[in-house]
């Protein structure tokens, strides 16, 4: 690899916010609105108008997201590195598969529409057809249009920008010409408008949602533009208002579009003549015209063709006019997109769940040059497979279904690191924006079923294909790389002798880690493991892990005085460990060693109410990929009397298996107990788990009672008979529980005086499922905006 992609070195282009803002004014535009109007309209008529409108309300609130996120981690990747950020490495690639294929694919419509307007010109005012079909000569301009502006995204110049603003520019003030003449038409001949909005439903409301759903795609160019993150001045303050100008501007011309395109259209004989004889290369929504038929209708009919014979009714060669700018419009917009969809590659290439070529960084342009010539055949490929109206339709999913994750992120994101990040916009009203977005988009995806199962077949096909090379490819590489960036071993030593499984144990407080190994003994004997013994250092995140070294102190020595008392019949490691934070750091060093349990222990109180335990306490509980045990200590060496509270689940059934080792080794006696009169489980369940343990040779006790409150019956009847030690199951309340340790092993834990050991049983499918709706919950950290 070049060093200076290894080095993050800066790209070519250096962007202004009007720059950047007529980056996603052109993505949004450019193509959609010659393209799009004319095919949604022939879904959903003159409601035409709603579904713009309503796009752009639902857009807002991802558009928040994409501020907020882009101003705070303006880096190259956009969503793909936001879900990253957020859910880590592996959970990320289907993001940023889903986001390389949806901007490869919006670059295909986008050449497309190239092609199949410079075919109409040619074709229909200059008869030149060069012994080809239609679909020929508009797939054949549509690869070299890919094969150009791959080019120059490769030679990167800064120049480029420049003529995209002209572009844009141009279109803009086409598309304003194409409004004041529609608008002036529609006031000459008041009584064919007012015809042509009724009925204003003619599909109903299902018209409406597959018109959003069709021209969906042209209302994410926020999505380009925070791509620009690293290529933009000032992006903390830019990027935002880049995403609220564009938006604003966007929304506003295709409602005006929309009312023009409808209302101002009439049903001349010339018109309807240029739609019976005129096929929509790309694909018509209304395939069969009537024989008295609509505006709406012939619109539909014309396709991507529509606007252009609109204008000619408005304008002196508007039909020209509109198919020329519509020409500079794909490609301003072919552009945009070529550049996005080379960023996800070269962000995953950087992350090595793509091949490192894509990271790659041209000496000499400054540009990810192999991404950008992956990204630019992905391109052309998807414009020779389907038509116009599905590459439309297949953009839209795949953006939908990207928007999903990336609203999903902005919650976790604020929560989690709020506090740590530097925002120059903060959307508000959180986390209900983000669950607007989610729901919106997630309703669009579904509903569009019925426009296009095919897209659907694409989506479903193109995950499938990710997953596949996900577990052939990525996976591997994530596990070679993942540690080296979360944590370093700086020393190791291991005993002789090795055990079957391991117990990974922690130490951060040497005054209690004796107790904590005489717990982690008892535990390695009952399941004939070993022990590796860890002391995590963390350091900032600007200093390299290569650099840990300085900031290790007595660790070493703590480790050696901790060990000095684990029995000779236990083997025992112990390894220095440096990392960004304590609570990542030992899951990673658990996934690495293929540790079988963890043992942790607990002051017994948290710091701070968002928590349940402690911040690192909570992130190994849910992402450590074995069992957890959470240990108090009171400095109980025997415990003769333990009580094992239950509600029949695995946690508790594990939690079972522990205590019978504590009371087998000095023959004391263990309750099972249950609480309350809805009790999950009951007497007989009670008698069946006691029997088995008998069986083992452990005395045990059943206890069934009722109490209205299931915290203050435990206490109480730990009091009453003399308990010395508690261990516990994690709850299995709902998906929607506070945690895994709720509220009542959290408060026994605080409460109880002796010692208390919290268990939690690993269950890989249960743990994913829960844990992804658990960080949905949790108390709302406030970021600060930089000033």
């Amino acid at each position: 690899m070049a060093s200076d992609a290894e080095g993050g070195a800066d790209f070519a282009r250096e962007l202004t916010l009007l720059d950047v803002t007529f980056i996603g004014v052109g993505a949004m535009i450019g193509g959609s609105i010659f393209v799009l109007s004319g095919l949604a309209a022939g879904e959903s008529g003159p409601a035409l108008i709603l579904a713009f409108a309503l796009n752009g309300f639902i857009t807002i609130f991802t558009g928040m997201v994409y501020a907020e996120l882009g101003s705070a981690i303006p880096e190259p990747g956009g969503g793909y590195l936001w879900v990253r950020t957020a859910l880590g490495r592996s959970q990320a690639f289907l993001s940023g598969w889903m986001s390389w294929f949806a901007h490869a694919v919006a670059g295909s419509l986008y050449i497309l529409s190239f092609g199949s307007f410079v075919t109409l010109i040619l074709t229909e005012y200059f008869g030149i057809t060069l012994g080809l079909g239609d679909t020929q000569l508009q797939q054949g301009f549509a690869i070299v249009a890919a094969a150009v502006f791959t080019y120059i995204n490769y030679r990167g110049a800064k120049e480029t920008s420049r003529a995209e603003n002209l572009v844009t520019f141009l279109q803009l003030l086409i598309i304003v010409a194409f409004i004041v003449a529609g608008v002036a038409a529609m006031f000459r001949r008041p009584q064919i408008t007012a015809a042509n909005f009724e009925p204003f439903f003619p599909n109903g409301a299902g018209g409406v949602f597959l018109a959003m759903g069709l021209t969906f795609i042209a209302f994410e160019g926020y999505e380009i533009i925070v791509q620009s993150g690293r290529e933009v001045v000032n992006p903390r303050e830019n990027i935002p208002k880049a995403v609220f100008y564009s938006m604003f501007v966007v929304v506003t011309i295709y409602v005006l579009v929309g009312a023009v395109l409808i209302g101002g259209v009439e049903l001349t004989p010339e018109l309807l003549e240029t739609a019976r004889t005129t096929d929509s290369i790309g694909g018509s929504t209304v395939e069969a015209l009537p024989a008295d038929p609509t505006g709406w209708q012939v619109l539909g009919h014309l396709g991507e063709f529509g606007l252009a014979q609109a204008a000619g009714q408005f304008l002196p060669f508007g039909t020209l006019i509109i198919l020329v700018t519509g020409i500079l419009s794909s490609l301003a917009a072919l552009n945009a997109t070529t550049f996005s969809s080379s960023r996800v590659g070269y962000a995953m290439g950087k992350d090595s769940v793509f091949p490192d070529a894509f990271e790659r960084i041209h000496p000499d342009h400054q540009t990810p040059h192999i991404s950008i010539v992956l990204s630019g055949a992905l391109i052309a490929v998807m414009a020779v497979s389907l038509p116009l109206a599905q590459v439309a339709a297949a953009t839209d999913l795949m953006f939908l279904l990207l928007f999903l994750q990336v609203n999903y992120s902005m919650i976790r994101i604020r929560r989690e690191q709020g506090e740590e990040l530097e925002y120059g916009y903060i959307s508000p009203y959180f986390p209900y924006v983000p669950i607007v977005g989610i729901l919106t988009k997630l309703f669009l995806a579904i509903y569009f079923f019925n426009y296009s199962p095919l897209a659907w077949l694409l989506a479903v096909g193109w995950i499938l294909t990710g997953l596949v090379v996900f577990l052939v490819y990525s996976q591997g590489r994530i596990r070679r790389t993942e540690l080296a960036s979360e944590v370093r071993v700086l020393s190791e030593e291991r005993s002789a002798a090795g055990r079957p499984n391991q117990i990974l144990v922690p130490i951060a407080n040497p005054d209690t880690a004796h107790r904590l190994l005489e717990l982690a003994t008892t535990l390695a004997r009952q399941t004939d493991s070993e022990l590796l013994v860890t002391t995590v250092v963390t350091i900032p995140v600007q200093t390299p892990l290569e650099e840990g070294e300085s900031y290790v102190e007595n660790e070493r020595e703590w480790l050696d005085e901790a060990l000095a008392g684990v029995p000779d019949d236990v083997p025992a490691h112990r390894t220095v460990t440096i990392g960004r934070t304590a609570g990542r750091s030992i899951v990673s060093l658990a996934q690495q060693y293929d540790s079988d349990q963890v043992l942790l222990g607990w002051r017994g109180q948290r710091r701070r109410r968002e928590y349940v335990l402690g911040s690192t306490i909570d992130y190994v509980v849910e992402e450590a990929p074995c069992d957890v045990v959470v240990a108090k200590s009171s400095g109980t060496e025997h415990p003769r009397r333990v009580l094992v509270p239950t509600d029949g689940g695995p946690h508790s059934e594990r939690a079972e298996g522990i205590a019978g080792g504590f009371v087998e080794a000095v023959d004391g006696k263990l309750t099972l107990l249950t609480v309350g009169p809805d009790a999950p489980v009951g007497q007989p369940y009670l008698d069946s788990r006691q029997s088995m343990l008998e069986a083992q040779g452990i005395a045990v006790d059943a206890e069934l009672l009722d109490g209205a409150d299931v915290t203050d019956t435990i206490l109480a009847y730990a009091s009453e008979h003399e308990v010395d030690t508690i261990v516990m199951g994690a709850t299995r309340q709902g998906l929607l529980s506070r945690a895994l340790f709720g509220d009542v092993p959290e408060t026994v834990g605080e409460r109880f005086d002796g010692e208390v050991l919290l268990v939690r049983h690993y269950q890989p499918t249960r743990s994913l499922v829960r844990a992804w709706f658990q960080r949905w919950l949790g108390e709302r950290r406030v970021p600060t905006v930089s000033k």
